[in-house]
């Protein structure tokens, strides 16, 4: 007989508040220098899901000023959270993120 199917990954939905307190490793974004010479200030705001690794595997920027998005996409892909364990077993994460970008 086949081999049975792997059990599909479950994802779980979780407040950007929640999943930012499992942050191991926050690389911050380099503001791009036509940005900052333009004053451009603003949110970046992604979709994610972190895989069952802790790791970015999906990411969907939802809004934001588009000479931010890059760079806030280079340095969020980088981050690596602690995994979600549901009854013991990792489970992937559906989150929001938000990056801010601010001129002093």
């Amino acid at each position: 007989p086949p081999p049975a199917p792997a059990p599909a990954a479950q994802q779980v939905k979780v407040a950007d508040v929640v999943e930012a307190a499992n942050l191991i490793k926050r690389v911050t974004p380099i503001y791009p220098p036509i940005a900052k010479s333009a004053h451009v200030q603003g949110t970046v705001r992604f979709n994610a899901t972190i895989g069952t690794n802790g790791q970015i595997r999906n990411l969907q920027v939802v809004s934001g000023p588009l000479q931010l998005q890059q760079a806030a996409s280079d340095a969020v892909r980088q981050w690596v959270y602690k995994p979600m364990l549901r009854n013991g077993q990792p489970v992937e994460v559906v989150t929001q993120i938000d990056v801010n970008f601010t001129l002093n």
